[in-house]
């Protein structure tokens, strides 16, 4: 008896994306669930900026999240190196840039396996990776939390963080397997 209303809300879930929903209304619904960290409007100014993004399904929307969190990741990636090298940042900041480094290093290594598992079709593994880049982004905030000190780049962890949480609420219209 469980099963039958996960059932009714995958299917309404895998129906998100069709092809007849505009990017609105599509935004609308990923940003209506429980527990995800951006609004509508990140999420149509996040996605509109590519063409053709209002006509993709949910694999097309998948592969153009994955390439903007790949492009704010490796800019994430480049200002984090940045302040490493900078005399101006202190020895406890650095602590904190260095689980940053390392981690968007492996977001950068979890994107290029979403985009290949994209090609071949393995939802399963894109959902994994989509997964596991949304945690090595939250680990990057969360070393600052630790630390108790503030970001020295919070707008581009802010970003990065919703970026990668709507690439897995986006990724998670897929199907398991096709």
């Amino acid at each position: 008896m469980k099963a039958f209303p996960s059932l009714v809300v995958a299917l309404l879930f895998l129906n998100l994306l069709s092809a007849d929903a505009t990017l609105e209304e599509t935004c609308k619904q990923l940003a209506a669930h429980t527990g995800v960290h951006f609004d509508v409007n990140f999420c149509i100014t996040t996605l509109q900026v590519v063409p053709g993004s209002n006509e993709a399904d949910a694999i097309g929307l998948t592969s153009i999240i994955a390439n903007l969190a790949n492009a704010n990741i490796t800019h994430n990636l480049a200002k984090v190196k940045e302040l490493l090298n900078s005399k101006n940042v202190s020895a406890e900041s650095k602590k904190a840039l260095d689980v940053c480094e390392e981690v968007y290093d492996l977001g950068i290594e979890d994107i290029k396996e979403t985009i290949e598992a994209l090609e071949s079709r393995n939802f399963f593994t894109v959902k994994s990776r989509l997964s596991a880049l949304l945690f090595n982004v939250f680990t990057c905030r969360d070393a600052w939390a630790e630390s108790k000190l503030k970001s020295l780049m919070p707008k581009e962890e802010d970003d990065a963080y919703k970026i990668s949480d709507l690439a897995v609420s986006i990724g998670a219209s897929l199907p398991d397997h096709q």
